[in-house]
């Protein structure tokens, strides 16, 4: 299924990956023409993959194959210290298919992908150094779990699930500390990997002269951001997005609260409950912060429930042999079983395993999002100008700058944090218009749609007048792409001129009148 829908065109997230990844081989560091609040571990992952994979859609969602698969050997992994071989590979097998699944947004390469990989590898080396009782391994650990948060903020909770392994008493330790020193100096080790990476990033954003912008996006917009969803709306939001997020794979999430159970009320090892059920929160505490329950974010928790998925089905295999006395008979229960709820699940999701094409899943995914247009008008956006030329999209697309391989006019990739009720709304909007007419791009895009700005009843929204007297002052419109419910029409050139848009969804595209100066100031 990955392979055969590579092609499906980048949405929003994979977009501004993929331009801050394109900005980074070409040079640029992070936060200087891309703001976001997001640590840029994600952006040097995908520079990695656009470098082996190449600088396409398709190459960065093989490159997430790669990540998957990796990612689904750690699971078996960590499933075989406590499940057994049978038991990780059903659990590695689970995880496949909650990670492809359409509701968590599977086949799109979001941050959370890349924290997985890390954070269970980071798991693993130190589940190791707990045996070995070796302070490089612990430091090793402490390096991967840091990466793991430099991938995005929520994976640090990874980072303090493996703290609390190493201080926890019950916790998966085949030779207890003999004293409260030597489980100091794990944490001391521990600690300082974790450090390094973090440390590394700061100072290579200190050289490259973007540290105040990484902080101020980082740490002072991310505060304002995740407290945007008053606490009263967390329930019903998670209850509406889990239901999104399981409405194919509700069986796996039973089988898994299944497996929760069993481990505390059947005989399973203390160290075992201790690591299971960490993972389970450490997953679940990532999907938190902000209250927003996106799709995307469940990838976090996809392993506690692939492993605990396993338990269940270990446990089952355990009690049918005590009841039956017979191995193989467990063991064909417990497959069966398994091939049962598989067999269900394609089944019912046999449109989207089998006979969906890419174009046609990101229409279906993301409705009239412009994500297929962006392909065609990032295309002739760059066959009309040079690479030293800056454009500029008014919108939340910025999968058009990758696409165009131009860079943006502004570091204002994203529009949202303008309509959002927080204190840094208007100095954004004034940042923005000054930024863009001050390089003046050759060609301006402009995405006159709800879901690209999110503009609401209590927006500051004086960036949207100008942004329709700049491009009208300014520019000529040589480009609409009118999004409709069945099709999407395109027209170029003059015959943009004269054509009036049937649709609410229309992606305009201007091109500058002339060399002379020209701007415009914002309204109050």
């Amino acid at each position: 299924m990955r392979v055969r829908l590579a092609g499906v065109p980048l949405e929003r997230d994979e977009g501004e990956y993929a331009y801050a990844g394109q900005l980074i081989l070409h040079g640029i560091p992070p936060f200087a023409l891309a703001y976001n609040m997001k640590f840029p571990g994600t952006y040097y992952a995908y520079s990695v993959l656009l470098a082996i994979f190449g600088h396409s859609a398709r190459g960065i969602h093989l490159g997430l194959l790669a990540v998957n698969l990796a990612t689904l050997a750690l699971v078996f992994q960590l499933g075989k210290r406590w499940l057994g071989s049978a038991g990780a590979a059903l659990a590695a097998a689970w995880f496949g298919v909650l990670s492809l699944d359409s509701g968590v947004l599977g086949l799109f390469a979001h941050a959370t992908h890349f924290v997985l990989l890390p954070a269970l590898a980071g798991l693993l080396v130190l589940l190791r150094a707990l045996d070995s009782r070796r302070a490089g391994s612990f430091v090793w650990a402490g390096v991967l779990l840091g990466l793991a948060t430099l991938m995005k903020q929520p994976g640090i909770c990874f980072l303090i699930l493996g703290f609390a392994l190493v201080v926890w008493p019950g916790g998966p330790r085949r030779s207890f500390s003999p004293g409260t020193r030597t489980k100091t100096s794990e944490v001391f080790f521990l600690a300082a990997g974790a450090v390094a990476p973090v440390a590394l990033l700061c100072l290579v954003l200190v050289f490259a002269g973007v540290f105040g912008k990484f902080w101020f996006w980082a740490v002072h917009y991310a505060r304002e951001y995740i407290g945007v969803v008053p606490l009263d709306r967390a329930w019903p939001i998670f209850i509406t997005r889990w239901q999104e997020v399981a409405h194919a794979t509700v069986a796996i999430w039973i089988l898994a609260g299944a497996g929760l159970a069993a481990v505390w009320l059947t005989r399973w090892p203390s160290a075992a409950r201790v690591f299971l059920c960490g993972l389970l929160v450490a997953g679940g505490a990532a999907i938190v912060p902000g209250f927003y329950f996106r799709a995307h974010y469940w990838v976090l928790v996809l392993p506690a429930v692939a492993l605990l998925a396993g338990a269940a089905l270990v446990s089952a295999e355990r009690a049918i042999l005590r009841r039956t006395g017979s191995a193989a008979t467990a063991r064909f229960a417990i497959l069966a079983a398994s091939v049962a709820i598989l067999s269900a699940y394609v089944i019912a999701e046999r449109q989207y395993c089998f006979s969906i094409g890419p174009v046609e899943l990101s229409r279906a995914t993301f409705g009239a999002n412009p994500f297929p247009e962006a392909v065609d008008i990032a295309a002739y956006v760059r066959a009309r100008t040079t690479p030293t030329d800056r454009i500029a999209v008014l919108g939340s697309e910025p999968e058009i700058y990758f696409y165009a391989d131009r860079a943006s006019a502004t570091g204002y990739i994203y529009t949202y944090p303008f309509m959002e009720s927080q204190p840094y709304s208007l100095q954004m909007q004034r940042e923005m218009t000054e930024e863009i007419q001050a390089a003046r791009p050759a060609y301006l895009v402009m995405a006159a749609m709800t879901t690209s700005w999110s503009a609401g009843p209590f927006s500051n929204q004086p960036i949207l007048r100008w942004a329709q007297a700049y491009s009208k002052q300014c520019y000529d419109v040589v480009g609409i792409a009118d999004i409709g419910e069945r099709a999407t029409t395109m027209v170029w050139g003059s015959d943009a001129v004269a054509y009036n848009p049937t649709s609410l969804n229309v992606v305009l595209t201007f091109q500058r009148k002339s060399e002379a100066p020209c701007a415009v100031a914002m309204p109050r």
